[in-house]
């Protein structure tokens, strides 16, 4: 009979893998999908705010409807050139978020004191 630690052993494979790499771009992937996505809910409420359709974004940004379409899914990793753009198109913090939500944090600590 066979022990199960040499049974074990014949079915793992040889083969180096990159689990731990790719979990970890999975991670840092993560996060930026997380900003894609609260920039995303930033510029819906502005275009809202603005009675703009996405096609109206599009044109004033002069790129494709469906690039603005991948934007507003949150997902879209946009350069720094679009974060400008809808910046200064719409009016809204972009490259703030950061520090948007550190003070979103703070406001929350305090309303609980």
């Amino acid at each position: 009979m066979i022990p199960n630690k040499e049974k074990f052993l014949a079915l793992v494979s040889k083969e180096k893998t990159n689990t731990l790499e790719k979990n970890s771009d999975r991670i840092r992937n993560r996060a930026m999908l997380r900003e894609s996505q609260k920039i995303a809910i930033k510029v819906l409420k502005k275009l809202d705010e603005m009675g703009w359709s996405q096609k109206d974004l599009a044109r004033e940004l002069n790129v494709s409807p469906q690039h603005i379409n991948k934007i507003v899914k949150g997902q879209e990793n946009l350069t720094l050139e679009t974060q400008i753009k809808l910046q200064t198109v719409l009016d809204i913090p972009i490259l703030a978020s950061y520090y948007d939500s550190k003070m979103d944090n703070i406001g929350e600590l305090i309303s609980m004191q």
